[in-house]
């Protein structure tokens, strides 16, 4: 009979683990482009409960409670973390805080995600994997641009042959402009001009041009916005092992522009002006004829992230963006800035 008992428990538990919804909490719910709110609409979206949020101003957590009335709102991380019917935690805070509040969601039994980038020192993303890694907890970051619909296309016609080995790649966001006088123009809490979009252009980056990264050369600019701390431009040209040479520049004193992105292959080139309006171009070849294509990007597809995100929880599926990748993104980074101090290239193996 205490068998027969102990098997219905297990039953019941099985059965209870397969109508099972993540719960989930956020730390940050700050106001600038209400990432708190974004991020939980895209958890719902996906099938999770969220149940919490925690900021540390109050008025934040009013704000939230006044978004989403069934949840509980903390000003103490601790408090939030100790709460046991929490099972994933986004982290939505600046970037130097990352991986002291990751590594608190690991060691409290939760899995976490945090806001790109994933932190600001490669040893602490290394650590923070190793950390996921030894607790059996689940470590993403949100690279949901992987998702933009200009890169999608991008992976359909590398995926058709339709660009060859790619031996060229050049990167480009910025312009003329004051960055702003708010915590992402502040290196010490940012980590620097880099860290912004230069941390979704090295996850593109590593995702169509294969192989490991064998030495990285950057220059550094501070020219022009002396009253804040932030770089003016960052310059990072890598090496992979295949050959294949890529350059990436984010700039603030920029006063031309030039293509967002520009990527050579054997085969064929990619031209795409502005990421996001909708088309790039296709230069390749058909009956020995050179040919110039306009083709219509397939549509951002950005709530796919948290739905790989619910089906790795529930279902075992494969996570798409792993720790390991996102820390490859913060080395080569920081051996940028690292290359730029030193004024030489620097040889490593990313």
């Amino acid at each position: 009979m205490k068998a027969l008992y102990l098997l219905t428990r297990i039953l019941k538990g099985a059965i209870y683990m397969s109508n099972y919804s993540i719960r989930t909490a956020v730390i940050g719910y700050g106001g600038a482009y209400n990432m708190g709110k974004l991020h939980a609409q895209q958890m719902l979206a996906a099938g999770m409960s969220f149940v919490a949020a925690c900021d540390l101003d109050p008025a934040r957590m009013q704000q939230a409670q006044e978004d989403f009335p069934d949840i509980r709102t903390y000003t103490s991380v601790e408090e939030l973390l100790a709460q046991p019917d929490i099972d994933l935690v986004t982290v939505i805070t600046p970037h130097h805080t990352h991986a002291d509040l990751a590594s608190l969601v690991l060691a409290s039994g939760k899995n976490c995600i945090l806001e790109k980038p994933m932190c600001i020192r490669a040893e602490d993303a290394y650590a923070l994997t190793e950390q996921a890694k030894q607790a059996g907890r689940m470590l993403s970051v949100f690279h949901n641009r992987r998702w933009d619909g200009w890169y999608l296309t991008l992976q359909d016609v590398i995926e058709r042959g339709l660009l060859g080995d790619i031996f060229h790649v050049e990167m480009f966001m910025g312009g003329h402009r004051h960055p702003g006088y708010w915590w992402r123009s502040d290196k010490l809490v940012s980590g620097g001009a880099f860290y912004d979009w230069g941390a979704h252009y090295l996850d593109w980056l590593l995702g169509f041009v294969p192989g490991s990264v064998t030495s990285v050369r950057g220059h550094v600019h501070n020219r022009v916005w002396h009253d804040v701390t932030n770089e003016d431009q960052v310059d990072s040209t890598i090496l992979f092992a295949s050959g294949a040479v890529a350059h990436v520049q984010i700039s603030a004193i920029a006063r031309a522009g030039k293509p967002k992105v520009r990527i050579l292959g054997t085969k064929g080139a990619v031209v795409d002006a502005e990421l996001f309006d909708g088309h790039f171009i296709l230069h390749t070849e058909a009956g020995g004829l050179p040919v110039e294509t306009k083709l219509t990007t397939a549509k951002e597809n950005h709530a796919a992230y948290y739905r790989n995100i619910f089906e790795h929880l529930t279902n075992g599926a494969e996570l798409i963006v792993k720790p390991e990748q996102a820390a490859r993104t913060i080395a080569i980074i920081e051996a940028t800035e690292r290359s730029a101090e030193e004024g030489r290239e620097l040889f490593v193996s990313i």
